[in-house]
């Protein structure tokens, strides 16, 4: 997780890291070495992630943080339009890297909480015909399905088997 990690494409890290600099700036903060590191993780991820998951991480990277610091980069990586609240449920707030990424849709599974993320290339093809005859100018969209996965179909099924079974 640090700006050598070739996972993190420097086409994507420098631009957002000047980004987020002037963004801080014009909010009268500081751009610290926790803020970079909380930075450089989240331009690391594939996918959504919640906050306490990218905390442990960086824990078990031995990167010294605090939880309070990463909510409020978060917060500020919101506000600067670097990630972005993927709304799945309302238990818990689940954020996507936005900068340089084309907008996903998701698959939740309502038993198990699994997430799929998939690529939409039709839905932002419809997005923009919509937004086109309303005169809109798309930034983002965000498309998310509930439904019940196979792993948790097949469990059920096996689940209403083995009751059938023991009631014969």
């Amino acid at each position: 997780m640090n700006s050598s990690d070739p996972a993190i494409d420097d086409v994507v890290f420098t631009p957002a890291c000047s980004i987020f600099r002037r963004f801080l700036k014009g909010q009268g903060l500081k751009f610290t070495p926790e803020r970079a590191k909380i930075l450089e993780a989240v331009l690391s991820r594939e996918g959504v992630f919640e906050a306490d998951e990218l905390y442990d991480e960086m824990r078990q990277a031995l990167i010294r943080v605090s939880k309070a610091t990463i909510y409020r980069t978060l917060k500020h990586l919101l506000e600067s339009k670097i990630i972005r609240e993927v709304l799945i449920d309302s238990k818990q707030a689940h954020y996507q890297l936005s900068y340089g990424r084309e907008p996903m849709a998701y698959l939740v599974c309502l038993e198990t909480n699994k997430i799929i993320a998939c690529a939409t290339p039709q839905i932002k093809e419809i997005r923009d015909r919509i937004c086109e005859e309303h005169g809109f100018n798309p930034v983002s969209h965000q498309l998310v399905v509930y439904g019940i996965s196979p792993e948790a179909q097949a469990e059920a099924a096996n689940e209403a088997n083995e009751a059938n079974e023991s009631s014969d």
